[in-house]
């Protein structure tokens, strides 16, 4: 069996500092909640994953919080930008000895526990896998070892980011798995249907 663990990325949940996009037409409390329901998913459908589970703050590693101590290490995001936070946690990982490391994030509620089984198992057979989001983004990464050219590509934080990753990969003569096109959160029109009773 090869060693292998999903990072998740969260913003530690906090009035005023999450989902700053969403919350210029909704206000920070209404933004807030989305999120916690956004963590929830993301809960959800990596509790039961029989991989090792790395939990990634942005401000402050919490334990004894909604997430459980026994399921998540919890740990820290270093760098100054989102690149060398990724870059910094995926390296960790691999020099712990993984095999296989997946990252996601928390702003895909179409994202499901099947999507990320099926892209660990994918990385038995390609070298990355990649989930593209519908506004060019990405949900998913996925990698059967570091490839640090990756996390050099300009488009981390932009609608290109999708676009920059493969042709990263690609021009390393890596081969790659595409997942199917989702849907991140990002703005009012981008709630699904469960969410948007918040907003009323």
């Amino acid at each position: 069996m090869k060693k292998t663990a999903i990072i998740i990325f969260i913003k530690n949940p906090d009035l005023g500092r999450v989902k700053k996009r969403l919350a210029q037409t909704i206000g920070d409390e209404i933004a807030l909640e989305v999120y916690h329901q956004m963590l929830a998913h993301a809960r959800q459908i990596t509790k039961a994953l029989s991989v090792d589970k790395f939990l990634y703050y942005d401000r402050e590693a919490v334990t004894n919080d909604a997430w459980p101590d026994d399921v998540y290490q919890k740990k820290l995001q270093t760098g100054a930008t989102m690149s060398l936070r990724v870059d910094a946690a995926f390296k960790e990982l691999f020099n712990l000895g993984y095999e296989h490391v997946v990252i996601i994030g928390s702003d895909c509620l179409d994202l499901d526990e099947r999507i990320i089984r099926l892209a660990f198992r994918q990385l038995d057979h390609f070298d990355t896998v990649l989930g593209p989001t519908r506004d060019g983004g990405s949900y998913l990464l996925g990698m059967a070892e570091y490839l640090p050219e990756v996390f050099k590509v300009a488009g981390w934080g932009t609608a290109n980011l999708s676009a920059e990753l493969l042709k990263a990969i690609q021009h390393g003569k890596r081969t790659c798995f595409k997942l199917s096109e989702l849907s991140s959160i990002t703005t009012v029109e981008d709630l699904t249907e469960d969410l948007k009773y918040l907003v009323k």
